[in-house]
């Protein structure tokens, strides 16, 4: 038989498992819905942490960013590799169990450093679940529909992230006054409440989880003779270094725009501080906004790319980010300076719109110009990109300014935003244009 007919033939064996397809698609952005919950609630305990342990908002963006990014980066790579070779939806299942069950100890941390030690547990855990998903989907999708599969699975960022909001704040309004007294645990605050009760529903998750089917892998790269080739990460890096204009270019230009996307950590302490809402108003404020604006942002982009790469634009997936990093910036830096929470609350999600319109371009780019088994490695070594500078320092940043320019004056938070979308768009859009440049070489090569 030949190639081409085999081809057909997976080909027409994905559109007979379409719907078992979509379906796992499904239950990956429910992970990533988890995820992003267990990892974003803490943004609603701001104050009482704060409290708790004596520290600074500088201090605070240490725990929502590089508590959890450190070893969510570390662990990206090892657990890229695996999912390249391993069986992927065990991969996932563990990362569940390992990041719902740390979320939880977070409820029980008696300190700063405890509480520090317990957030890299659940970037642990979360690190395995990208890597492996988009491998998954890479295999379950023919790349004209991986766009939209994509988009379908990184709703769970947005859903996470008003789950946490909404969910969360609603939550806090209903154990604001609870105080409960565990055997040998002693004594727990509302806030160490949520933490357990937001962490332990994962764990049914992971078991569902464990169900599904783990999808054949397509695409795999054969060797001289004919045999799939064994792809290690000094492979993948020399591919990476061979191609290093386009991939760190892109890749850390779009972790500097990505950045404004975790400020939003700092949004329901700014409509508090601000404006003087509510803990359930400013969670409501920050959560629909997510809601509307991401998931409208997500679905486009994921139909837009799709349409343009059918219509042969195979460049799509850094053009729409390049387009996307531009238009962020004009309501990334005004919405914390609104006169009102409403107006910023509006003008937030114009900014949700072009944060979701490229969060697949990062995933469908590796699909289009990586071989298959380096596509985990490669999504790891985004990943890599994505904790160390946006995970890890879009928290911080906003803290920084705070704590060091505006000397702890925490009604200034507004301004920090303000300044700290202003100094990274012009860096991002600058560095994703270059790879985008690098990218056509690489996509239209056999055209030329």
């Amino acid at each position: 038989m030949s190639s081409e007919n085999i081809a057909v033939g997976e080909e027409n064996n994905l559109e007979r498992n379409v719907h078992y397809a979509w379906f796992i698609t499904a239950i990956l952005m429910l992970c990533y819905t988890f995820s992003m919950l267990d990892r974003e609630i803490i943004s609603l305990l701001v104050e009482p942490i704060k409290a708790a342990f004596t520290i600074t908002d500088f201090e605070m963006g240490l725990l929502m960013g590089p508590a959890f990014s450190l070893f969510y980066t570390v662990m990206g790579i090892p657990l890229g590799w695996a999912a390249d070779r391993y069986n992927r939806k065990n991969l996932i299942t563990i990362g569940i169990t390992v990041w719902s069950f740390m979320t939880a100890l977070c409820g029980l941390a008696g300190s700063f450093l405890q509480l520090f030690i317990n957030r890299i547990g659940v970037g642990v855990g979360e690190a395995s679940l990208t890597p492996g998903a988009s491998s998954m989907l890479a295999d379950l999708f023919p790349k004209e529909k991986l766009p939209l599969a994509t988009s379908v699975y990184s709703l769970g960022v947005f859903m996470g992230s008003s789950l946490a909001m909404i969910g969360g704040g609603y939550l806090l309004s209903q154990i604001k006054d609870l105080t409960v007294t565990w055997p040998i645990v002693g004594t727990l605050e509302y806030w160490q409440l949520t933490f357990i009760m937001v962490g332990l529903p994962g764990l049914i998750l992971a078991f569902f989880v464990y169900q599904i089917i783990e999808p054949k892998r397509r695409d795999l790269a054969l060797d001289a003779q004919g045999n799939v080739e064994k792809v290690s990460l000094l492979k993948a890096i020399k591919y990476l270094l061979e191609n290093k204009k386009l991939f760190l270019n892109f890749f850390l230009g779009g972790s500097i725009i990505a950045t404004i996307g975790y400020h939003s950590f700092w949004y329901p302490s700014l409509f508090m501080r601000t404006w003087g809402w509510s803990e359930l108003e400013a969670a409501t404020a920050t959560g629909l906004p997510s809601l509307i604006g991401g998931v409208t942002g997500l679905v486009l982009g994921g139909i837009i790319m799709g349409k343009m790469i059918e219509n042969g634009r195979k460049d799509a997936a850094l053009l729409i980010a390049f387009v996307a990093a531009l238009g962020i910036g004009i309501p990334a830096v005004a919405m914390p300076l609104m006169p009102s929470g409403i107006l910023a609350a509006a003008v937030m999600i114009v900014a949700k719109l072009f944060v979701g319109i490229p969060l697949i371009s990062g995933i469908a780019m590796i699909r289009m110009s990586v071989p298959n088994q380096m596509r985990g490695q490669f999504t790891a070594l985004y990943f890599v990109f994505i904790g160390i500078v946006a995970t890890g320092l879009g928290p911080v940043i906003p803290g920084f300014f705070t704590t060091f320019l505006f000397n702890e004056n925490t009604e200034m938070i507004r301004y920090s935003l303000a300044i700290s979308a202003g100094i990274v768009v012009p860096i991002g859009a600058t560095m994703i244009w270059f790879g985008w440049q690098e990218y056509k070489k690489l996509v239209y090569a056999d055209e030329t």
